[in-house]
């Protein structure tokens, strides 16, 4: 059979944050690549339209099926996504009713039936969908086989049903290297200290974390039980898909790369003894750390690290499950700048329990960590699956839910929950306030235009203007 898999356009979600979004988080489709090589390895065909990095709107993915002629087409489906997702399930409907539509990610996983009420699709896959999107596919129009698929969720005559999620595989290393191949590489481009714009790619080598933060749902996606893939087959990936595509940089996706330090010390070890010269980064929590991990990654070419700051305020930070706190916090950064990493950080304004007092410490907590140079100011949204979303609903800790619509969980430029006295215009304009004292300070302004190179300064600073700076267009969203 013939399978288109879509992963829908997204820039638009961004408003006037677009072109920041689109040097900063362009990643390739990882999970849709996984389920290519499945589908391949079963006799099928596969098509993959990555909408964002082609430059694709609905149109586009109307004039593909009709040129592919697919047998079915799956959606990846995230939260914020949903009424552009809605859109195209309407179009390919209304061009080729017929045409079996087939949804899966993180959305369809934690919403699961509730998903059929605004959607009009045939099947919806939850959790890892690697062996259950090939069952479903081997046996599209034999529905006595439906009931066995693990984390199926379809329609029969007229009601719907749905299987519950199958046990995890436990050995990852046996699971499929995701298909690269169905992708345009020269699409996806990363500033990388030292080296410029590079082409680059993503690597998942372990599936679940140990932390149970209040607004992740990766349990749900992943279940509770941390999974590895063994230094050998995660390097194997590496070697294989850089001595193919001469392409040098990898960011790992992993939730927490260092949760096992021996691990991570015979992946460096790997790396070096291979002699493969490519650079890395990737983002772990504060407490798996040490100096001396990090002076081993740097030495295998790690050149970047992402730590999740989310609060300045202890209470806060308790709050939300991380484990954390802000003398740890301060101890990473320095531990990382010691070594020679360039390093970045993640921050949540108006979560639970938040106050003007709170979000004022958290930015200036944040600006005084001498060795961060970059960060990413997200303002808190309630995910399905998430804790948070159970004490929006429940409207604890000072929180007014506003909205409950999907699509309107976008972290920047948009509020979804009143807490306490953050209000949403307050809250919109102190995420862009947090985004210009940061970096306006000499040091990370000098050093973010030249630490990839003055090309990639120049593209940086006008997304950065764009996205920051300028005044809001009438008309346009925030």
């Amino acid at each position: 059979m013939k399978i288109l898999l879509i992963d829908p356009p997204w820039g638009n979600l961004y408003g006037r944050y677009e072109a920041a979004a689109k040097v900063g988080v362009l990643y390739p489709p990882l999970g849709l690549c996984y389920l290519s090589s499945y589908l391949k390895s079963a006799g099928h065909e596969v098509s993959l339209m990555d909408c964002e990095a082609q430059s694709y709107i609905l149109k586009d993915i109307i004039s593909e099926i009709s040129k592919f002629k697919p047998d079915a087409v799956g959606i990846r489906c995230v939260s914020p996504e949903w009424k552009t997702i809605k859109k195209i399930s309407e179009e390919i409907r209304k061009n080729f009713n017929r045409l079996p539509i087939i949804l899966g990610g993180p959305h369809i996983t934690n919403v699961r039936i509730q998903a059929f009420e605004d959607i009009d699709f045939d099947f919806g896959i939850c959790g890892e969908s690697e062996f259950s999107i090939v069952n479903l596919v081997n046996s599209l129009y034999d529905s006595r086989a439906w009931p066995t698929i693990p984390g199926l969720i379809w329609k029969k005559d007229g009601s719907i049903r749905e299987n519950q999620n199958g046990a995890r595989l436990d050995n990852i290393d046996t699971i499929l290297f995701p298909d690269r191949s169905i992708l345009n590489k020269d699409n996806y481009l990363w500033s990388v200290p030292k080296k410029g714009i590079c082409r680059f790619t993503t690597i998942l080598t372990s599936r679940g974390c140990p932390f149970r933060c209040t607004f992740c749902s990766q349990e749900k996606m992943f279940g509770g039980k941390v999974r590895l893939r063994s230094p050998e087959n995660s390097v194997d990936e590496i070697e294989g898909f850089y001595r193919e595509n001469l392409i040098d940089h990898f960011i790992f996706v992993d939730d927490t790369l260092t949760m096992d330090k021996d691990r991570v010390y015979r992946i460096c070890d790997s790396i070096k003894n291979r002699k493969l010269r490519i650079t890395w980064e990737g983002w772990t929590h504060a407490t798996t750390v040490d100096k001396d991990i990090l002076k081993a990654m740097k030495d295998a070419g790690l050149v970047r690290l992402s730590f999740g700051i989310e609060s300045g305020n202890e209470e806060v930070l308790k709050s939300l499950r991380k484990g954390t706190t802000l003398k740890q916090i301060r101890q990473v950064y320095e531990w990382a700048k010691d070594v020679g990493l360039e390093t970045r950080g993640s921050v949540i304004f108006g979560l639970p329990g938040e106050t003007r007092k709170t979000v004022r410490q958290t930015l200036d907590f944040v600006k005084s960590i001498k060795g961060l140079d970059q960060a990413y100011f997200n303002i808190a949204m309630p995910y399905p699956g998430t804790e948070m979303r159970r004490q929006a609903l429940n409207g604890e800790m000072g929180v007014s839910l506003l909205t409950e619509e999907y699509a309107e969980l976008r972290r920047h430029g948009n509020v979804v929950m009143k807490v306490n006295d953050l209000d949403p215009k307050y809250l919109i304009n102190f995420q862009r306030r947090a985004w210009r004292e940061f970096y306006f300070a000499p040091r990370r302004l000098l050093y973010n235009f030249f630490r990839a190179g003055v090309k990639a300064g120049i593209i940086n600073s006008i997304a950065f203007i764009k996205s920051f700076i300028l005044p809001v267009n009438k008309g346009q969203k925030n």
